[in-house]
């Protein structure tokens, strides 16, 4: 008698946890691709990333397990969160250029007055390229005619170096006046876009502080980078 009481605690003690266990397991319920309702104690591994819920005994919903992210969902997200990256950037360059236009401009003239200097810099800076370049032009032709009839070697030597050592010229400067004409068609374009923004800026702030005038520097400050 003893024996088998000692036998029977063993026992209760070994499944209790399961008897347990099964008591409080949960109902699971998902909606397969076709829309069928499931319930089970279990959920199948293959739509276990599917998305299900696990119902109490009442029937009621303890937790839900949301599906898992297609890949063309997590592509969506991806996508959404390069572009909510790029706006911020591109509002934190506009506040930038904001601050850099109200502090060293009181008004649209102040910041035409800059933008004709700089043009002007810029075009005495070709001009004085396109002279160099033409006159180098000139003295090309000249060794190439004098080439034409020239028999001595050594002399041929000569201006042949010189000759290709001027069409190497010729080309920097081809190349350095088509950057200048870029950046000014680049200045101007910006100029456009600071006197437009410059404008809407003391529409909506007119009291804005700007610098005196008089205490101000010859030049303004740095600009920040532009894209």
């Amino acid at each position: 008698m003893v024996g088998n009481l000692k036998l029977f605690k063993t026992l209760l003690i070994v499944t209790l946890p399961c008897w347990c266990t099964s008591l409080n397991a949960g109902v699971y319920r998902w909606v397969d691709s076709s829309g069928e309702v499931h319930y089970a104690d279990v959920v199948p591994p293959a739509v276990s990333s599917q998305g299900h819920s696990e119902l109490d005994k009442q029937g009621m919903t303890r937790k839900t397990v949301a599906a898992a992210p297609t890949p063309e969902a997590i592509a969506a997200q991806q996508r959404s969160e390069t572009l909510a990256k790029l706006r911020a950037e591109k509002e934190n360059e506009q506040q930038q250029r904001d601050k850099y236009l109200l502090a060293n401009y009181a008004n649209i003239a102040e910041l035409e007055a800059v933008f004709k200097s700089k043009l002007e810099l810029l075009d005495k800076n070709t001009r004085s390229m396109q002279e160099r370049r033409d006159s180098l032009k000139k003295r090309l032709e000249t060794v190439k005619k004098q080439l034409e009839g020239l028999k001595e070697a050594p002399q041929r030597k000569t201006l042949e170096g010189y000759v290709s050592e001027a069409e190497t010229t010729l080309g920097h400067y081809n190349h350095a006046l088509q950057e200048n004409q870029t950046e000014q068609d680049n200045l101007r374009q910006h100029y456009d876009k600071d006197k437009a923004r410059l404008s809407e800026l003391l529409k909506e702030s007119p009291s804005s502080p700007h610098p005196d005038p008089s205490k101000a520097p010859a030049t303004p400050r740095a600009e920040p980078a532009r894209q």
